[in-house]
C-alpha cells in the first residue's frame, strides 16, 4: 500500500494552510451485497460473493437456527444422534450445521468437520447452542460479523418488560453507509491475526522465541483474551503479567502484521530480574523459567498465600496452587527409593513446570554400546577424530532414560528402616501428567571440572507430532518388574508397558539454538490451527510440518489433546 502526500491547493481568500498530512490510498471495496469489510472473515464473505441470493439464503438460515434455539425446548437442542439408531442429550452447548439439519456434540465436532461434505460450504461454519454464536472452522475460532451479530442481539435480546435500569441492553445503532465504511478499512483476512513477529533490540532472541511459544499457548492465550489479568486493576510496578496482556491485545485484537517491539516486557524483565538486564546473549530456558514464575507471581489467587509450588513440595503444603501457570505447566514427579535389604519403598512428590532431559549421558551411553562399531568402522569417511557419524536419537529414548532405574551405593542412602546405609534403587515416574508439557533438551554443559568452560551438544533428538506420555507415568512403571524384585533386569532401552489410558500429547511449539554457544540465535516454531510458522525474530513464515521435524530442538512444549 503506497503512501501519497495530499497538499490543498491554496486559494487567495485562505488563512494559512496546516502541515500537509499522509493519508493512505485504501483498496477498492469488493462488489458485493455489503462491502467487503463487513464480513468476519472470509468463509462468510463467500457467501457474498456468490450472489445476492446465496447471501439472503444464508442470512435466512442463519435466522431460522437463532429462532430455534431460542423458542425450541433446550432438549433438542442437546439432542445428539451418535450412530445410525442411537441419539444422546447431553448437557454441554452443542453446534448446530448451518447448511445442514445436524447437531453434534463439542466432542464431534472434528469427525463432522472432516466427514464428507455435502455441498461447498458445509462442515465450515456452525452455529453454538446456547450463545447462538458462530464458528468457523477453518479459522478455528469464533466469528464476529456486524451483520450477523445484529440478527443474534435483535432475537436474544430480553423483553422491555423485564428490562431493568441497572442491566445493560442491547442497542441498536444506526448503519454507517457501505460506501463510508469500505473507504475507511482495509479487509485483513482472518488467518493473519496473532500472526506477527517481534524485533530485536539487541540480543533479545531468546526472549522473543518463549514470548512466541505463550502467545499461541492455547491455555494461556484463552486466559489472557478473557481478561484473566485485570491490568486496569493491577498496582504493581514493572508487573511482567501487565507486560505480557499488553502483547496479547497488540498481537490478537489490532489487525497489524508487521514487527512488534516488546519494551515494557523487556523492562520488566530488567526490573524484576538484575542478571537479564543489559544487552548479553542469555538462556531461552532459563528465561522459560523466569517468566513461569514471574507470572504465577503476578497472577496468583486473591488470597495471596497461596505456596510456591516450583519450590514446596505438595506433601508439605497439602494444596496446589490454582494460579493459571501451575494449572497450565504443573505436573507432579514421583521419585521412589527401594532399599535392596529390606525393600521398603520411600516416595518424595515434587512439583515441576518443565522436564529437563540430559543428552550427555545419553549419548555417553549410545556411544558405549556401539563402541564396537566405531572401532570396526574408524576409518570411514563419515567419521572425523575417531567419532562416529552423528546418528541422533528419539525423544522416547530421552524419556525412558529419565524415568529408567539407577543404582544408589550405600554411601549415598540411609534406609529408615534398616537404620543403616544400603544399596538401593532409585526411579522417577509421572504422578499427574500437565496440560501443558515443557521438555527441556539439556544441550548445555560445563566442560572443564571446575566449570570455566561450556560446550554445547549439537546431537539430533528425532521428536512426534504426537507424544504417548502414559509409558512413563506411575501406573505404567507399578506394573513393571524391578531389580531388586525380578532377577531379569529392565534396561533403559526396553520400552516400558503403557498404561490402560493414553495420555496423548500433541506438539505446539518448537524452540530452536543455532550456532555456538556464545554467539548463537534463537529462533521458533509454532503451530496455529493447522499450520506451522517460524518465527525469526520479526520475521514470520510458513513452513511445513516436515522442516520442523528436522529442527534441532532445544525445548520442546506439547499440548494435551484431550482435556
Amino acid at each position: 500500500m503506497n503512501d501519497t502526500i495530499n497538499v490543498t491547493p491554496a486559494r487567495s481568500n485562505s488563512i494559512t494552510l496546516a502541515s500537509p498530512k499522509i493519508a493512505k490510498q485504501k483498496p477498492n471495496p469488493t462488489p458485493g451485497v455489503i462491502a467487503s469489510v463487513a464480513f468476519g472473515c472470509e468463509h462468510i464473505q463467500a457467501f457474498n460473493r456468490a450472489g445476492e441470493k446465496s447471501w439472503k439464503t444464508f442470512t435466512q438460515q442463519y435466522n431460522s437456527v437463532l429462532k430455534s434455539i431460542r423458542d425450541e425446548p433446550r432438549v433438542k437442542t442437546a439432542t445428539v444422534k451418535l450412530g445410525k439408531d442411537r441419539t444422546d442429550i447431553t448437557l454441554r452447548s452443542t453446534f448446530l450445521c448451518l447448511q445442514c439439519p445436524h447437531i453434534f456434540p463439542q466432542e464431534g465436532t472434528k469427525a463432522h468437520f472432516e466427514g464428507p461434505k455435502v455441498h461447498s460450504f458445509c462442515h465450515t461454519l456452525v452455529v453454538e447452542s446456547r450463545s447462538g454464536h458462530i464458528f468457523c472452522h477453518n479459522c478455528s475460532d469464533y466469528i464476529y460479523d456486524p451483520t450477523l451479530d445484529l440478527l443474534r442481539s435483535r432475537l436474544f435480546s430480553p423483553p422491555p418488560s423485564i428490562t431493568t435500569s441497572n442491566k445493560r441492553t442491547h442497542t441498536e445503532y444506526a448503519s454507517e453507509p457501505a460506501g463510508l465504511v469500505a473507504a475507511n478499512s482495509n479487509f485483513v483476512p482472518c488467518r493473519a491475526i496473532g500472526l506477527r513477529g517481534l524485533y530485536n533490540m539487541g540480543n533479545t532472541c531468546f526472549m522473543s522465541v518463549v514470548i512466541q511459544s505463550l502467545l499461541h499457548n492455547p491455555f494461556i492465550k484463552t486466559w489472557y483474551l478473557s481478561e484473566g489479568h485485570k491490568g486496569g486493576e493491577c498496582e504493581r510496578e514493572h508487573c511482567t503479567s501487565c507486560a505480557f496482556e499488553e502483547i496479547f491485545c497488540e498481537f490478537w485484537s489490532v489487525e497489524k502484521t508487521e514487527g512488534y517491539g516488546a519494551v515494557p516486557m523487556l523492562l520488566s524483565s530488567w526490573k524484576s530480574a538484575e542478571h537479564l538486564a543489559g544487552y548479553q546473549q542469555q538462556d531461552a530456558h532459563e528465561y522459560m523459567q523466569f517468566m513461569l514464575n514471574s507470572l504465577h507471581t503476578t497472577n496468583l489467587p486473591s488470597s495471596g498465600d497461596s505456596p510456591n509450588p516450583s519450590t514446596t513440595s505438595s506433601s508439605n503444603t497439602g494444596e496446589d496452587c490454582t494460579c493459571i501457570i501451575h494449572s497450565t505447566f504443573g505436573g507432579k514427579l514421583a521419585s521412589t527409593v527401594t532399599c535392596s535389604d529390606c525393600k521398603n519403598k520411600t516416595v518424595t512428590i515434587e512439583e515441576f513446570l518443565d522436564l529437563s532431559l540430559d543428552l550427555r549421558n545419553a549419548v555417553a551411553k549410545k556411544r558405549k554400546l556401539n563402541g564396537s562399531l566405531k572401532e570396526k568402522d574408524k576409518n570411514d569417511k563419515g567419521e572425523k577424530n575417531g567419532d562416529a557419524p552423528d546418528e541422533g536419537m528419539k525423544l522416547d529414548e530421552c524419556l525412558r532414560r529419565f524415568t529408567a532405574e539407577e543404582s544408589l551405593a550405600k554411601e549415598g542412602y540411609t534406609c529408615r528402616k534398616c537404620g543403616g546405609a544400603r544399596d538401593a534403587v532409585k526411579q522417577l515416574s509421572l504422578k499427574r501428567l500437565p496440560p501443558v508439557l515443557s521438555i527441556h533438551l539439556k544441550r548445555f554443559s560445563a566442560s572443564s571440572k571446575n566449570g570455566s568452560t561450556s560446550s554445547k551438544l549439537e546431537t539430533s533428538v528425532h521428536f512426534p507430532i504426537s507424544l504417548n506420555m502414559s509409558p512413563y507415568t506411575c501406573a505404567a512403571q507399578s506394573s513393571k518388574p524391578t531389580k531388586s524384585s525380578s532377577t531379569t533386569s529392565s534396561t533403559p532401552s526396553d520400552p516400558p508397558s503403557s498404561s490402560p489410558q493414553e495420555a496423548r500429547y500433541t506438539l505446539s511449539a518448537v524452540i530452536v539454538h543455532k550456532g555456538e554457544m556464545n554467539s548463537g540465535h534463537y529462533v521458533s516454531y509454532a503451530r496455529e490451527g493447522r499450520d506451522w510458522f517460524l518465527f525469526d525474530d520479526s520475521k514470520v513464515v510458513l513452513v511445513g510440518e516436515g522442516e520442523v521435524l528436522k529442527a534441532q530442538a532445544y525445548l520442546l512444549v506439547y499440548v494435551v489433546e484431550k482435556f
